[in-house]
């Protein structure tokens, strides 16, 4: 949701940086994607996709970044991603 007190002008410049950096990141994460599906196979690459997306979002959603409104802390987010990572860790294990 985007802050009522940006006005217009405001909004377009600030606008316009974030489509940026969204291009950049997007760029970044085309580029790890086929490098980790080349090294990790399918699977394995589409399990760290899926959890570093959800920790980025959570993060996101902490710091209050891109004009979303800011959420406190929550032990079961965060409780359910160590989960996730460690389902990771043991499905690397050999």
């Amino acid at each position: 949701m985007w802050r009522e007190e940006i006005r217009s002008e405001e909004f377009w410049r600030y606008s316009h940086a974030i489509m940026l950096l969204g291009g950049a990141i997007g760029a970044g994460i085309t580029w790890t994607v086929i490098k980790s599906m080349n090294q990790l196979g399918p699977a394995k690459a589409a399990l760290l996709i899926v959890i570093a997306q959800l920790i980025v979002a959570y993060v996101i959603e902490l710091l209050g970044l891109f004009g979303v409104d800011k959420t406190p802390f929550d032990w079961k987010r965060a409780g359910g991603l160590l989960i996730a990572l460690i389902g990771i860790a043991i499905f690397q294990w050999k």
